[in-house]
C-alpha cells in the first residue's frame, strides 16, 4: 500500500489531501485546509503550518508527498507568502526524510482531466469522479492538494522507469 500527500500551499490555506492506493484501488484518507488568522503575524501562521502539517504526519503513515511548484505569478506578494508557506512545508517534509516530488498546477490538471487549463470546479469534479467521492471535496486549496496526490500516483510508474 502506498499513502501520498499532496500539499497546496499557501499561507492563508494549505490545501491537502491524502490519497492511499492499494493495487488498483485508491482510497480518500483525510483531506482539508490548514487556515491561517490574516490578524496574526507571518511567523505565527507559519509556525501554525509547520505544527498542523507535523500533526499529519504524527497520525498517519505517509510513504510520499507530492507539493505544488511556484508558478510565475504577477503578484509578488502572493508569490512570497506562497514561496514561505512552502517553504516550511518542505521544511517539515525533510524532517520526517521523506523525498518531495514537485508538480505545477498545470502538470496536475493535464494528469487528472488531460488539460492543464481546467478549472478549479473541474478539477473538483475530477477528483470527486476519480474517488468516487459523495461530494465534491471543498475548499479549493483541499481539491487541489488531493489533485496533487492523484497525479504523483499517477506519474509514479514513470518515475520508477527512470531511476
Amino acid at each position: 500500500m502506498l499513502t501520498v500527500l499532496g500539499i497546496d500551499p499557501g499561507l492563508a490555506s494549505t490545501g491537502f489531501g491524502i490519497i492511499e492506493k492499494d493495487g488498483s484501488n485508491l482510497f480518500v484518507v483525510k483531506y482539508g485546509v490548514i487556515k491561517t488568522p490574516a490578524k496574526e503575524n507571518v511567523p505565527q501562521r507559519l509556525q501554525r503550518i509547520y505544527v498542523e502539517l507535523n500533526e499529519i504526519f504524527d497520525e498517519f503513515d505517509i510513504n510520499h508527498v507530492a507539493i505544488e511548484k511556484i508558478f510565475f505569478n504577477t503578484n509578488l506578494k502572493t508569490v512570497v507568502n506562497v514561496s514561505e508557506a512552502r517553504g516550511v512545508a518542505m521544511l517539515v517534509v525533510s524532517q520526517r526524510k521523506k523525498e518531495v516530488f514537485e508538480y505545477t498546477p498545470l502538470e496536475a490538471k493535464k494528469a487528472l482531466i488531460g488539460t492543464g487549463r481546467a478549472s478549479k470546479r473541474e478539477v473538483q469534479f475530477a477528483v470527486q469522479n476519480i474517488l468516487k467521492m459523495k461530494r465534491k471535496p471543498t475548499p479549493d486549496d483541499a481539491a487541489d492538494g488531493i489533485a496533487l496526490a492523484l497525479c504523483h500516483i499517477y506519474t509514479l510508474p514513470y518515475i520508477e522507469v527512470v531511476r
